[in-house]
């Protein structure tokens, strides 16, 4: 019989990036790296380069699209930062053709990175940065629009996420982003009206930060540690529907500082009524009588990713299913997915 632990791991599995596109992601960094090291002029400048991003926090899910590095220089706060956006655009320019380089608020994008693999879609995201005091401390990164420096403390964001997967019960705090991430993919992309009035916000990273900041980390199970996020966030982030003030989120990795979002007011109130609906169909899979029911509510939630599990009778074991038993296998997946009874 299959439980609630094994249908979460089959579905952690299906969301997991490919294994040929990981392999291209490990290298993407690597010409560029090389390049701006040895580069005539922008080697003087060059410090250390290091990944970011989900890719290096081990929070991706699906197809990874970008993978992100941080070159740190020797400029400085009075070197102009777009001035440092162009020399490194110059300098990327003569490893790569015009057509592949944009420009990007703190970043230049290089759209192939490995032009000798066809059909390779990944981008790597090339971001300036000067050490605000020691190396493994906070850096200033270029704001284009604000024609600013401003604080970012990367490592310190993957160390964050190192932490709290460490506290979660066997490691599930990181496959428990992949899986909200997910989340707000299928939701967004399975035709709401207004989907398409917008681009997909907010970000993964936005998403990635709100789960760290609501879940609840003392529950073992996917089902709570899924129930326990959505009734947290929404409960403090509805308030958004009186005072109009789109909700920001802690920094994990800078004191005072706060993740912001470029979401439009009539973008936030989508996401707050996808993410209500959501939660009603996840408390009805937490207190469904049979598993098969529950994961036919976990499909309203996360898409046909979700396996279906066989029927089985009445249980008042679910939750202790859905932590890991010993001796499991893994049973083949029903074909199609069923809709639970009340929907159309």
């Amino acid at each position: 019989m299959q439980t609630m632990w094994s249908s979460f791991e089959e579905f952690r599995k299906t969301i997991e990036p490919d294994e040929r596109v990981q392999k291209i992601a490990q290298a993407a960094d690597d010409p560029v790296r090389e390049h701006l090291e040895g580069h005539r002029s922008f080697a003087k400048r060059h410090v250390t380069t290091f990944l970011y991003g989900s890719y290096k926090r081990h929070t991706a899910e699906g197809d990874i699209k970008d993978v992100d590095l941080v070159v740190v220089t020797n400029f400085t706060l009075e070197d102009d930062p777009i001035d440092v956006l162009e020399e490194l655009w110059d300098s990327l320019a003569d490893l790569y053709e015009e057509p592949d380089l944009a420009e990007q608020r703190r970043s230049i994008r290089v759209d192939r990175p490995l032009p000798e693999i066809a059909g390779c879609k990944l981008t790597l995201d090339v971001i300036p940065a000067i050490y605000q005091g020691k190396s493994d401390g906070p850096l200033w990164v270029p704001d284009r629009e604000k024609k600013l420096w401003v604080p970012s403390h990367p490592r310190r964001h993957i160390e964050y996420t190192t932490a709290l997967n460490a506290r979660s019960y066997q490691g599930r705090f990181v496959p428990l982003v992949k899986m909200m991430k997910h989340w707000w993919k299928y939701q967004f992309e399975r035709g709401h009206a207004g989907a398409e009035a917008h681009k997909r916000k907010p970000k993964g990273f936005w998403i990635e930060v709100m789960t760290g900041q609501y879940t609840d980390l003392s529950k073992q199970s996917y089902p709570e540690l899924v129930v326990s996020l959505l009734e947290n966030a929404f409960s403090k982030l509805k308030k958004f529907r009186t005072d109009g003030k789109i909700p920001e989120l802690d920094d994990p990795g800078l004191k005072h500082e706060m993740i912001k979002t470029s979401i439009t007011g009539e973008e936030f109130r989508f996401f707050l009524r996808i993410m209500e609906e959501s939660l009603t169909w996840a408390k009805e899979a937490l207190h469904a009588d049979n598993e098969r029911r529950a994961s036919e509510w976990w499909q309203r939630v996360f898409g046909p990713s979700f396996p279906l599990t066989e029927e089985t009778s009445k249980s008042v074991t679910l939750l202790g299913a859905a932590v890991k038993p010993s001796g499991l296998s893994f049973p083949n997946r029903p074909i199609m997915p069923q809709k639970p009874q009340g929907f159309a």
